[in-house]
């Protein structure tokens, strides 16, 4: 059989709470986190969805409850609807935030993306003393740079289609790239 201690009870009065808190008890604060936090947890999750978002957003929202307790008017409805409500407007704006970054991210992807081919008179501009510019070089320097700077191979790639050691691909292309500097500076 079990007994009750009594001396561990506590009993809820949201006045005297509210009262504490607007005092700066932080143990008031504390009891206040013990009571809502699983509540305003759940709420917060539902709307974001992922667990670690969500557990920031709940410390989030303990500060800036602590910071407006202020602004609470019994008159205008209960604590838990207050709490709640900054709760649920973090949460909200957390996920406008996230699909706002994430849109601006697609957008950017968007831009840098295009469809359409390439003028042809732009391209030949490209391309205005390249030929002479790459004669100059040993065949296999010609060879990887045209795999990795025309065809779009990584340096990998070409190392396994000339069956060659990657440290070989990356020391020519490197050797290659400052041939072809020093020859653009005497240009």
């Amino acid at each position: 059989m079990s007994t009750l201690d009594n001396s561990s009870v506590t009993i809820w009065n949201e006045q005297e709470a509210v009262a504490q808190l607007l005092a700066g008890d932080t143990a008031a604060f504390s009891r206040l986190y013990d009571r809502y936090s699983g509540a305003l947890y759940g709420l917060i999750l539902s709307i974001v969805e992922h667990e670690a978002d969500a557990e920031n957003l709940l410390q989030d929202a303990f500060v800036k409850i602590w910071r407006n307790i202020k602004y609470f008017d019994p008159e205008k409805g209960r604590l838990f609807t207050f709490l709640a409500t900054i709760a649920r407007r973090m949460a909200l704006d957390f996920i406008r935030s996230a699909y706002k970054s994430n849109q601006k991210m697609i957008q950017s992807t968007d831009a840098a993306v295009s469809v359409e081919a390439p003028n042809s008179e732009i391209a030949k501009v490209d391309f205005i003393g390249m030929e002479s510019l790459l004669s100059k070089l040993k065949p296999e320097q010609r060879e990887i740079i045209d795999l990795i700077y025309f065809q779009g191979l990584t340096q990998q790639e070409v190392s396994d289609a000339l069956q060659l050691p990657l440290g070989t691909v990356k020391s020519r292309c490197r050797t290659t790239l400052l041939h072809l500097r020093t020859v653009l500076e005497v240009n």
